[in-house]
């Protein structure tokens, strides 16, 4: 067999329409069927068809894609010419060179199936495919590129440099916005951006390596390429990672979360705004933008900072790779000069920018900002939609967690999210931000990453793997005989309550898991019927566990009427607690189920007897609002305003780079957030100051503070880190020191009360002057 499948290896197939010959390739050795080789290209060019829309070669029957390109180059740089006259010979021909060939003259002693194929790359890749006629499935009309342009020699790659690429597209106009409507070919644009060929040089990554360590946006010559455009992308993100490690600005600081955050995570405006303010001359210009949001999430008056630590992760190691330059180059290959802007691209990095910030676990209010983001006009703008991402998804989880933990009254709170939530990344950091209101979470690698308490218990599919007439490993639980202590307490059970309609094999499930967890015992008891079933099996299992002085923790409930179910079920409890003197009035029930604030609001109004609430879908996805709504604002340029007009005010931006202080009365409670322009003199205790809201001026007060507390710090300064990181569990404790210097009112469930934002009665004055200045007066006539 083995013989066969090498002897197959070695078979040949040539195709020219109307014959298929198959032969050894040990035959093409003779000087006969060389001959005839060339004569069969000859031919074969006559069946050559290009089909422009889908990038393929069709060679009479045989479809040649653009991933077999791909291929052949790669088998191109690997091959030896044994005959370099008759190649150099051969490669000269033109089309005047060409003599029909019938039929009744093919070829029957074909030559290497690669070499063919060979030749027809190289015609497909002279081949214009912007000056094709119309119907190409009958036409070819096609141009040689200049030596100059395309050589292939010896030993060595084959490059296409840029001219040919610009004399394609340089009697084009240029789409708006630069787009890539008129760009070149992705065959072309990989011919000219993706072919590296030195056989010592950096990677895309910039390590110094040997061509067979490329990574895989280079072509590794030694390697067999798959037969898709795949370009294992993921493991080329991995070399992009660790020369991203190996070169963040502090070495003490660790990487973002994520490991697909980098440079590249931007809209594709950002690189063209940049390459503008590159081509103006305004890319080093110093900008200031603001970081807020303009209504306060899930309907209520408060959020919770998050997000802030990754922020500075990813400045510290903010650079672009080779692999990502060379790609941005790619895209933009109809811009001029744009060697020049990806020179400079190359040494922009977290360096170029500081950060001012409230701290992280901060407790935060609609339209004061919470960030500010200042350094050269092209390094802020890139970092845009990064930044945004990084903080957006984080405070809305942290205060979409705190705020279920109130509305449950600050009982238990379990994150169950890690099979809903929107990806890997999504999970991972929902289970790290619930942390500001759950004390559990399901989710194993966000336990083992953060430190965060870990609850399970059991599915459905763990009651169902196990059937009525089961036979359990063991009959012990340590040194004691459990099923036979199941068995005396199933009686006792039996006898105490109408049992008719248990089910055996759920019985055997929770013997099965105490057995494996006594420690750990909670049941879930809805597989079959809560009150007839469920309840009682858990019972005949807990008091076997009690004798025998194991402590079990309780039941869970994940479908049916949850506040029902818990009252009836905490009945139970009391009852048998009574009857047999066992301490099973403190059993916790834990329910599930889709559960949201709204559900909490009506158990809230009725009496139950729920002890932890297991959300899943509803926290981690932010169910009544997904998004957040984050805005990075330009606030100053050159130290000048920038004031953004619009047809609706309230979308208008805040002019100025400001500060925000927290004021405090005489009853310790925060009662203002004051912002004010951030060189202005400081609020100061005991003095009056009076506050408006710059958006609803009718909102106004006089305030005499009893401490003050300046809310934005500067974290970051240009590539030196000026904080220190909390760990979740810190984090945690302080906003729940924080809440409590505020009123309650602000964070009931029910009609909370808004606080305050006001500002300064100088920078009321200069918005109002900016306000004027740049308004549209109409004469009305």
């Amino acid at each position: 067999m083995k013989n066969q499948e090498k002897n197959k290896k070695d078979e040949v197939i040539v195709n020219n329409e109307k014959n298929i010959t198959i032969f050894n390739k040990n035959e093409l050795n003779n000087e006969k069927v060389e001959n005839k080789a060339a004569d069969t290209y000859l031919d074969m060019i006559d069946h050559i068809r290009i089909d422009k829309e889908n990038k393929c070669i069709y060679i009479g029957d045989v479809n040649i894609t653009e991933s077999d390109l791909k291929e052949l180059v790669t088998s191109k740089k690997k091959r030896t010419y044994e005959k370099k006259e008759e190649t150099k010979l051969r490669s000269k021909r033109t089309f005047n060179d060409i003599s029909i060939y019938t039929n009744e003259n093919h070829i029957k002693d074909k030559r290497d199936k690669k070499e063919v194929i060979s030749s027809s790359k190289q015609f497909s890749q002279n081949m214009n495919y912007n000056n094709l006629d119309s119907d190409y499935e009958h036409n070819i009309k096609g141009d040689f590129i200049d030596d100059k342009k395309q050589k292939c020699n010896e030993g060595k790659d084959m490059q296409t440099n840029d001219e040919c690429i610009e004399n394609n597209t340089s009697n084009k106009e240029e789409p708006q916005g630069g787009n890539t409507n008129n760009q070149c070919s992705n065959l072309e644009c990989y011919m000219k951006c993706d072919i590296d060929t030195k056989s010592e040089r950096k990677t895309n990554d910039g390590y110094n390596t040997n061509d067979k360590t490329q990574n895989s946006n280079n072509l590794d010559f030694n390697k067999e390429f798959p037969s898709s455009l795949d370009n294992n992308k993921m493991i080329s993100l991995v070399s992009c990672l660790n020369y991203l490690i190996e070169n963040r600005i502090n070495k003490e600081i660790d990487i973002p979360q994520s490991n697909t955050i980098n440079a590249l995570f931007m809209d594709f405006y950002h690189i063209i705004m940049a390459y503008t303010y590159y081509r103006q001359n305004k890319h080093k210009i110093k900008a200031t933008f603001e970081i807020y949001f303009r209504k306060c999430p899930f309907e209520g008056k408060f959020a919770i900072l998050a997000g802030i630590y990754e922020v500075i992760k990813y400045i510290n190691f903010f650079r672009f790779t080779k692999a990502q330059l060379e790609f941005i180059k790619k895209k933009m290959c109809n811009y001029k000069d744009v060697d020049l802007f990806i020179n400079y691209l190359s040494d922009v990095s977290g360096k170029d920018v500081s950060i001012c910030c409230m701290e992280e676990g901060s407790i935060i209010f609609a339209n004061e900002p919470i960030m500010i983001v200042e350094g050269d006009l092209l390094t802020c703008q890139l970092l845009e939609s990064a930044i945004i991402n990084l903080l957006n998804y984080p405070i809305l989880i942290a205060t979409n967690s705190l705020k279920h933990k109130i509305s449950i009254n600050y009982k238990t709170l379990a994150e169950f999210g890690c099979r809903r939530a929107q990806g890997p990344d999504g999970a991972l950091s929902g289970s790290k931000y619930s942390i500001f209101g759950c004390d559990f979470t399901s989710n194993v690698y966000a336990s083992y990453l953060y430190d965060i308490p870990l609850l399970g218990t059991m599915s459905h599919s763990f009651i169902l793997a196990f059937q009525n007439d089961e036979v359990l490993n063991s009959k012990y639980l340590g040194n004691h005989d459990f099923l036979s202590i199941v068995n005396k307490n199933k009686e006792i059970i039996h006898k105490l309550y109408n049992c008719e309609y248990t089910k055996e094999n759920e019985l055997t499930a929770f013997v099965a898991f105490a057995q494996v967890n006594p420690n750990n015992f909670i049941c879930l008891i809805d597989t079959y019927d809560s009150l007839r079933s469920g309840i009682f099996n858990f019972l005949i299992v807990a008091l076997s566990l009690h004798e025998i002085k194991y402590k079990p923790i309780g039941i869970r409930i994940d479908s049916g009427d949850l506040r029902y179910l818990s009252n009836e079920c905490k009945k139970i409890f009391i009852d048998i607690s009574k009857k047999l003197n066992v301490p099973f009035y403190d059993l916790k029930i834990c329910v599930s189920n889709d559960i949201n604030e709204k559900f909490i609001k009506f158990l809230n109004e009725q009496e139950h007897h729920i002890d932890i609430f297991a959300i899943g879908t509803n926290l981690i996805t932010c169910q009544s609002q997904p998004s957040l709504g984050l805005i990075y604002k330009l606030v100053e340029i050159n130290n000048e305003p920038c004031f953004k007009m619009t047809n609706e005010n309230k979308k208008s931006n805040l002019p100025y780079k400001k500060n925000v202080y927290r004021l405090y009365t005489k009853d310790n409670f925060a009662s203002v957030d004051y912002v004010q322009l951030f060189d202005e003199k400081p609020p100061i205790e005991n003095e009056k100051l009076f506050c408006i809201n710059v958006l609803d001026e009718s909102k106004q007060c006089f305030i005499i503070p009893s401490k003050v507390e300046k809310k934005l710090l500067l974290c970051w300064d240009y590539g030196k880190l000026l904080i220190k990181f909390k760990t979740l569990q810190e984090l945690k404790k302080y906003t729940l020191n924080e809440l409590t210097k505020f009123r309650n009112e602000h964070f009931r469930s029910t009609l909370p009360v808004p606080y305050k934002v006001s500002f300064s009665l100088n920078y009321h004055k200069l918005y109002k002057n900016l306000l004027i200045k740049n308004s549209f007066i109409t004469t009305i006539t």
